[in-house]
């Protein structure tokens, strides 16, 4: 089975590139564009919601609460954390640098705790806020 994956590099080469990855800003930007839906808010146009008050008067709104649908601040509100908690593991990673002094290995690790909790927390807030009854027992 495996010599059939093999027969098109006999006759191909591939060829000798010599790539370096991407900053980590360009990763951490793509990373939230992607994560929150800029894909599907440019094709479907989503846009502001609105609602009307007691008094009859629309307002607009960035949330569409117990339901699932989404305005273009839902899409970036996740995107945003989901972000933010992959920022704290790459922190948390880098806190285990051989030569790093105690003060800073410390300050990473805290900063690094509080970014994967906070945005974990939020999540959870954020998907109760839309689905009513999410994670109740």
């Amino acid at each position: 089975m495996l010599c059939i994956f093999w027969v098109p590099f006999l006759v191909l080469e591939c060829p000798n590139l010599k790539l370096k990855p991407p900053p980590l800003c360009t990763s951490l930007v793509s990373c939230f564009l992607i994560t929150g839906g800029i894909i599907h808010d440019v094709i479907v146009g989503s846009n502001v919601g609105s609602m009307t008050d007691e008094h009859g008067h629309q307002r607009p709104v960035a949330f569409l609460a117990y339901r699932v649908g989404q305005y273009i601040m839902e899409g970036l509100a996740p995107g945003f954390l989901f972000t933010m908690g992959g920022l704290g593991f790459i922190i948390l990673d880098r806190s285990s640098a051989p030569n790093l002094p105690k003060l800073s290995r410390f300050l990473l690790l805290f900063i690094g705790f509080v970014c994967v909790l906070l945005s974990f927390v939020t999540a959870r807030v954020f998907l109760r806020m839309k689905l009513r009854g999410y994670l109740m027992g």
